[in-house]
C-alpha cells in the first residue's frame, strides 16, 4: 500500500535539506516520545546509518530497524524500516520551486510480512481516503515544524 503527500515550504531547497539531515535532532524528538533509539554508523558519512528502535504501540513493545538506504543531497533520502510484521520504504524528496521555496514530498510503501499485517494493510486499503488525509495532515505538520526550524 502506498501513500504520497506533497507540501510546499517557504525555505530554499538546500536549507530545507540541511534541516532534514539533522538526524540527532530527530533522535532527540523520538526519545522525548518514549522511543529507545540506538544508532550505528557515522552521521558524518550518511551511508550505512542505521537505527534500532524500541517503543510501545497499542499496549505492546515493538521493535523497528531504520536504515538509510539512499542519500543524495540536496534532493533525496530513502529509508527502509523493517520489523517482524511489516516492511516500510519511505522516500523523501526535496525539489526547488524557486530560490526561496521548495516542495517537500514524502512517499511510503507498506509491505506486510505476516497474516496479521496483511489484515491491517487490507483494512487500511478499505479506508484509504481516511488514511491519505491523515498522512497528508501529518506531512503538513512536519513541514510547518521544518519551516519553524529554518526560521530560527
Amino acid at each position: 500500500m502506498k501513500f504520497v503527500a506533497k507540501e510546499d515550504v517557504a525555505l530554499p531547497q538546500k536549507v530545507l535539506f540541511e534541516i532534514m539531515v539533522d538526524f540527532q535532532m530527530f533522535e532527540r524528538v523520538a526519545i522525548r516520545r518514549g522511543v529507545e533509539v540506538t544508532r550505528s554508523g557515522s552521521i558524518a558519512a550518511a551511508d550505512g546509518l542505521k537505527w534500532d528502535c524500541t517503543f510501545e504501540f497499542r499496549g505492546r513493545d515493538r521493535t523497528a530497524c531504520v536504515r538509510l538506504a539512499e542519500f543524495s543531497a540536496p534532493e533525496k533520502m530513502m529509508f527502509f524500516i523493517t520489523n517482524p510484521a511489516l516492511d516500510n520504504r519511505v522516500e523523501i524528496t526535496v525539489s526547488a520551486l524557486s530560490k526561496k521555496q521548495s516542495r517537500f514530498q514524502v512517499s511510503t510503501v507498506l509491505e506486510p510480512k505476516t497474516l496479521t499485517a496483511r489484515l491491517l494493510v487490507q483494512s487500511m486499503k478499505l479506508a484509504r481516503s481516511k488514511y491519505n488525509k491523515r498522512f497528508q495532515k501529518r506531512v503538513a505538520e512536519v513541514a510547518k515544524e521544518l519551516v519553524a526550524l529554518g526560521a530560527a
